[in-house]
This record gives C-alpha cells, structure tokens and sequence, in this order.
C-alpha cells in the first residue's frame, strides 16, 4: 500500500494562493522555486486581481481551475485560510500545504480558533495538510530519471540528489541549512517541514520514510512529540535498518519560551526524550554541524563493528590530540600488537611512531600514506575505523613553490607530485573500496581550505573529508554508538 505522503511528494499540478509578479513575500518565493527547480506539472496561481502570476494564467477563484490540483500551497492571511479550505473542499483537493502562520503560536490573552476550524473542515472534505507555519516540501527524486529537477518550494538553492530524508518542525532546518549545497557533500532525497503539524505530523513522515526506497538516513528537528508513544514504537521499526538523527529542543528555560512562542508547543523535559532516544537508536544532537556531518556519513552505510580507532598523522601534535580527544568520547585508542608494528615498519620511515596514532612524521611516499598502510590496519583486525591527518595537497603546494624562479632552478621533486597525475583516483578512490570492504569507516583531514583544489578532488571520489580534528572523533564516536546499537539488534533476531 503506497502513504498518503507519496502523492505529497509527487504531484502533477500545483495551484498556489498568495504569489505575484513583485517578488513581495513569500508567496513568491514559493512559486520562484518551483519554477527554477524545474517542476514539470501544471501551475495555477490563485489570485482575485491579477489575469497572470509568473506567466501562469491566474484563477479568481480554486474552483475556476480547469482541474482538480494535486496539490494546494496556501499562503494567506490566517483569517481567510478556513474559507479556501472551504472552496478547496468543495473542489475536490486531497492535499493542502499551508505555509500561513498565526493559527497556534500566537500568545497573551488572544482567543485563536484557527486551526480547529481548519481541522474541522479538513476532516469534513477528507483533507490531508501539511503546516500551517510551514516552509513546505522538497523531493530531488519527482523524476527519477533527471536529477537536474525537482519538487521545491522552500530551498531555493539547487541540491545534490542523495538519499538522506528530513522532517522538521523548523522550517530553517528544514531549509536554510542547506543554502550552501556545494559545500555540503551531503546529498539531500525528501525534506518535509512541518510547521505546527494541525495535521500531518513527524510519525507521519517515519512511517513514510520506513520503507522510503530513496532514503537511507532519516533527520528530524523536534519541538515536541504529539505521539509520543507511537514515534517510539515506529523509531524502533526503522533503527535496526535505518539511522534517524535528530536535533531535540526545549531543554532549557529560554528554549522553553521560544518554543512556546514559535509553535504553541510545550516542549517536554530533556532528560525523558534523551532516555527515550536511546532507547530507541535515536542518534541526538544538539548541534546543526554534527547533524549534517552524521547525515553524510551515515549515507555511506559503512557500520564499525566496534570503538577501536587507528590514527595515521604526519604530525605528532594533531594525533596527540585526536587521540586525547577520541577516549574522552568514549571511543579507544589501542596500542598496536608488535606483529602489527613490525608489518607496518615495511612501510614507514625510521623516524616514524608506530604505536598509534601512526606517526609517519614528513614522508613523501603516498602508497604507503594513503594505501599500504591503512590496508595493513584494516586486515589486522586490531582497529575498527581510521583517521587519517594531512591528506595535504602536496601537488598543489610544489606547483605554487616552483613558480618562484630559484626553486624552479633547482627542485628536484618526485615526478609523482610534479605531474598532474590522478592522485584522487590513484590513492583516495582505492582507500574508500577497502573501506567498503572491511566495513571500516575512514575520515580524512585536511587542513587546507575545504575548497582549495585538492580537498574538491578528494572531496569528488565521495571520501568523507574534514578540516580539523573536532568534529570528525564527535561524528564517529556517535556512529560508534549506533552501529553497536544496530549489531545488538541485529543479534536480538538471530535464531
């Protein structure tokens, strides 16, 4: 049986309330982005003065249309919202986003009977609606068959077409995040923003999402949970399977208010979603960065099958660090078996520390950097992910230097580095296949700008790059935590 929110996501003709021809408000901007995201249905702005929107034929009314809309995107004053829900209705339409706000998070002594009255009518019509104080869907998948469209009425800025889902109470995090999709090396399937959820809300999209073909990893932002008990049972449905990673707020006193203030809602006490969530293989965060990193590395779907972790540096300070840091994220750092150190002595310098972290201090020999030695660790079975500091752009370096005229003269470097060779394909791309096949995930750091021409050439083999040591040992400490999560599981339902 297909969910309802598939047809939400898949729509043939769109009419919108609220768009002209200024740019003025949001209405615009909605239609703007269905326009440059390149919907290919059927558009008919509603509008009781214009003839035309955009160079869509306009209708006074819903019910001059020539058909009836697949979908309904409404951005209107909250008061006249029950009456084109109404007219609506009365068409036909199944499928309503309601992107107006002002029906829930007003505040004071203020009666505001809005969202029953929608409610009402919605249920009267057999209506399905997303919002209201919404910024409504974004589908990369519409047409399977061309990535350059998609279903976009909030993002604006065009997505990398991937497999990692969102459905959020927050428009901005349903949205804005990505406003920078270049910088991002995250590809981006459904985004479904939610508003106040009068209607659909987040077990909505978890139940669509479970059997989601075209997503691998599920992220959601919480003010709170309607449903609390069924979001739990349906959470544990889909984390053996699936990672969900979610932003929770309303743990403190100020967030207390300002969610109050944002959507109506009462935000629940920390500590019980923090147990629930884990009870449930919820992957929480707090923070925006390190729900974007796990949304790029959990897309991967290479699983640790344990906290053991292998530094390769070639600078003692960063390794000391990540190390330092790695064990007081609960993940290990395991000093190497003699066996192990004498196999990789083949491939190290004599200055080099082989204890972990891997010390390979300034050798220039990147078969050994990139290939030899991490393959080494992998078939050990003494680490179960690796990180890896100074992936440098050495090409990039040499070339700068022997601009200057002295060094031109003089050099006499490595033709490996000299040459525009393929050094993304010949070392990064073999890495990440053994990556794959030993199931251990690999995290390189380069702190060179995340732009500079060899970080976009790492970056394009699909490698998970990073430019500090922070974030990548927060981000694997948490896949950690999962994946034992997802093997217990797995276990569970083992005869």
């Amino acid at each position: 049986m297909t969910h309802f929110l598939k047809e939400f996501l898949t729509p043939k003709s769109i009419a919108v309330y609220g768009a002209n021809n200024k740019g003025a408000g949001i209405g615009s901007f909605q239609l703007m982005g269905l326009i440059v995201s390149g919907f290919k249905g059927k558009i008919y702005p509603i509008h009781l003065k214009l003839d035309s929107v955009m160079g869509y034929k306009a209708y006074k009314s819903i019910s001059d249309v020539p058909e009836v809309p697949d979908l309904v995107i409404v951005i209107l004053p909250p008061k006249v919202v029950p009456q084109v829900f109404e007219e609506c209705g009365e068409k036909g339409v199944k499928r309503i986003v309601l992107i107006s706000g002002g029906f829930r998070e007003l505040g004071g002594d203020r009666t505001n009977t809005l969202r029953e009255e929608i409610q009402k009518i919605a249920k009267k019509y057999g209506i399905r609606f997303i919002g209201p104080n919404c910024l409504g869907i974004y589908n990369s998948w519409i047409y399977p068959d061309d990535p350059s469209s998609a279903l976009n009425t909030a993002i604006w800025e065009k997505q990398q077409r991937g497999y990692f889902s969102i459905a959020s109470q927050s428009g901005t995090l349903a949205s804005h995040i990505f406003f920078d999709p270049e910088n991002l090396d995250l590809g981006i399937s459904r985004s479904l923003s939610l508003g106040n959820e009068a209607d659909i809300d987040v077990v909505d999209c978890l139940e669509f999402y479970k059997d989601d073909e075209k997503t691998k990893a599920i992220g959601l932002y919480i003010e709170e949970l309607k449903r609390a008990k069924t979001f739990l049972r349906v959470a544990k449905e889909i984390t053996p399977r699936k990672p969900i990673i979610t932003i929770y707020v309303g743990g403190s006193e100020a967030a207390q208010r300002a969610v109050k203030s944002h959507t109506g809602s009462l935000a629940g006490n920390a500590k019980i979603y923090d147990a629930a969530f884990k009870e449930a293989g919820v992957v929480k965060t707090e923070l925006v960065t390190e729900f974007l990193d796990l949304a790029r590395v959990l897309t991967k779907e290479i699983y640790p099958k344990g906290k053991r972790l292998g530094i390769i540096t070639n600078s003692g300070g960063p390794g000391v660090m990540i190390a330092n840091h790695a064990e007081k994220q609960g993940l290990k750092v395991p000093r190497l078996s003699e066996q192990l150190r004498t196999e990789l002595r083949e491939y190290a310098i004599p200055t080099a520390s082989l204890k972990n972290p891997i010390d390979t201090t300034f050798d220039m020999n990147f078969q050994n950097y990139y290939i030899n030695i991490p393959k080494t660790l992998m078939q050990s079975g003494e680490i179960d992910a690796i990180m890896m500091y100074g992936v440098f752009g050495f090409q990039d370096v040499l070339k700068k230097l022997m601009e200057n005229e002295r060094v031109a003269q003089y050099e006499d470097f490595p033709d490996q580095v000299k040459q525009d060779l393929p050094l993304e394909k010949m070392l990064v791309s073999p890495l990440l296949k053994m990556s794959k096949k030993f199931s251990i995930p690999v995290f390189l750091i380069n702190p060179q700008n995340y732009n500079s021409p060899w970080s976009k050439r790492i970056r394009s083999t699909g490698a998970i790059l990073f430019q500090y040591w922070d974030r990548p040992v927060r981000c694997l400490a948490k896949l950690c935590e999962y994946s034992q999560y997802r093997r217990k599981m797995v276990e569970k339902k083992s005869p």
